[in-house]
């Protein structure tokens, strides 16, 4: 398991499974567990049949002494639920180290003997019908999951004529375009998977979708929580297949593939800009780019692990390195989140909401000390941009406590938000976005990227308790949802590039 260094309450950030090849004496990377559950804990460790104890194959099940709670990753789609806590109040045994956790094997029937599912005892799965729309695999388009079913009942728009229908077509927006083509089975062998006449690339009645990888890496999730959670899925090939994203802007994902190569990505458009390599393999805790990567005034800029400032501009092949001369840990404890670019400065923030600032102008580095220290807690943190306001978003405990903050630079504190107004926010480790709310229902509340079932999971400032998007779900923490290791908020952008503004090289 992969966790942060860099502070006593190590935060888990990846999972890798590897086996040990005795021919070659060296550790392989395991992509799959077969029939195989593991369970995995400080102190003991198994590796059971999943169809013996009825439990989903391929996943592992661990133990996080820190907060006391039970986790079930799984691996083929580097997803991880977080199932839920241990007994209130249970008393746990220490050690100089912490706390001692491990698993007991019991004596349990087997599925075929009429015995219970484990899973059934862990947690509860709750179905709720979906409409999926998925990549046709071939071009840039979206195709109904299963078009023997119709998704509309007839209307009125059934009595338009072929050129009609192709009109309208050629002047809606993508989406739209997609609702309209499942509109009947008529309509769908009338009109293309992907609609290459229409010139509408920008609407102002969209919000941004949540796009994770599966299938190791290989397939491309998109969920659209403003219309009901529709889903829309994208195979990768080349380049794009196992690689990962670092950050997003403008419907741009910056990605990486292995520890030298990245690259940026519009999957809404297919087109890629490739960055040079970088010299050495740097451990990026946080990156971020400044604007669109197709602008002539972009910086990309990467926070090592060894609190080292990584950064290139657009027209250059160099990579410039800026060493926290100052830095002391004491004061600023970077942690794994993405910075804010704010009047030419990028803003990161510690687990203790301390600020952090790299001036892009003169390449200096200062931190602002926050007045709501907590040595003893430490908050899952994100920092967004918000109507030319840097905002905090803390969670502790699972969710249990979520605050947001305004930083006050006249005073240079941190400020109480108890609403967001016409605003959402949507946050991860990876790209942290506000926007205006498309209609009343999404107003005030804070999207988080993880699924309660098929439904994606927000935060309601009202109400003060979380939900999911097309049920009646409502709790107050974010216990028996899932998350995955490798995705992000993007806002879609169906706007083309020039081959110059492809080109990272160029610049005017």
């Amino acid at each position: 398991m992969g966790r942060s260094k860099r502070v006593r309450d190590n935060v888990i950030i990846s999972i890798l499974v590897l086996r040990l090849d005795f021919s070659e004496m060296s550790w392989k990377k395991v992509d799959c567990f077969d029939d195989k559950v593991l369970f995995v804990g400080s102190k003991t460790s198994f590796c059971c049949s999943a169809a013996e104890l009825g439990l989903t194959k391929g996943c592992l099940y661990y133990l996080e002494a820190n907060d006391q709670s039970l986790y079930k990753f799984e691996l083929e789609d580097n997803c991880t639920t977080t199932i839920l806590p241990l007994l209130p109040g249970l008393k746990l045994p220490t050690t100089p180290w912490g706390f001692t956790l491990g698993w007991i094997m019991m004596t349990t029937s087997s599925i075929s003997d009429g015995g219970r599912r484990m899973e059934d005892v862990l947690h509860k799965h709750k179905r709720e019908d979906k409409i999926c729309v998925h990549n046709a695999g071939q071009e840039n388009g979206l195709r109904i999951h299963n078009e023997s079913q119709e998704l509309y009942a007839a209307s009125a728009m059934d009595i338009l004529n072929q050129d009609m229908v192709r009109l309208i077509a050629s002047h809606i927006h993508p989406v739209d375009y997609v609702h309209f083509r499942a509109v009947s089975r008529a309509k769908r062998e009338l009109l293309p998977v992907f609609n290459k006449t229409s010139r509408i690339i920008t609407s102002t009645h969209l919000s941004p979708w949540f796009v994770f990888l599966t299938k190791n890496d290989t397939v491309f999730n998109f969920v659209d929580p403003m219309h009901n959670n529709e889903k829309y899925l994208m195979n990768l090939t080349g380049m794009l297949a196992g690689s990962t994203i670092c950050f997003q802007k403008g419907g741009w994902l910056l990605m990486s593939k292995g520890m030298l190569t990245y690259f940026f990505y519009n999957p809404f458009t297919k087109e890629t800009i490739r960055l040079p390599d970088v010299p050495e393999p740097y451990n990026f805790s946080s990156i971020c780019f400044t604007s669109s990567p197709t602008a002539s005034d972009c910086v990309e800029l990467g926070i090592t692990q060894a609190i080292e400032l990584v950064f290139i501009r657009r027209g250059t092949s160099i990579w410039s390195t800026s060493p926290i001369l100052e830095y002391n840990p004491r004061k600023y404890v970077p942690c794994f989140n993405v910075p804010v670019f704010y009047n030419a400065a990028f803003y990161c923030v510690d687990y203790n909401g301390t600020q952090g600032v790299f001036n892009l102008a003169d390449e200096t580095w200062d931190v602002f000390r926050s007045t709501r220290r907590s040595k003893k807690i430490k908050y899952i943190s994100f920092l967004v941009e918000c109507e030319g306001n840097i905002l905090l978003v803390r969670f502790q405990n699972h969710g249990m406590l979520i605050r947001v903050f305004r930083f006050d630079f006249s005073n240079m504190v941190w400020v109480r938000v108890i609403s967001l107004g016409s605003y959402m926010l949507f946050v991860s480790y990876t790209s942290c976005i506000s926007a205006v709310a498309p209609n009343r229902r999404m107003e005030n509340k804070i999207y988080l990227p993880r699924l309660h079932d098929e439904g994606m999971l927000y935060y309601s400032l009202d109400k003060g308790c979380y939900h999911s998007v097309g049920s009646t779900h409502s709790a107050k923490d974010f216990y028996d949802t899932k998350c995955w290791g490798n995705c992000s908020w993007i806002e879609p952008n169906w706007s083309r590039s020039t081959l110059e503004e492809l080109d990272w090289s160029y610049s005017e």
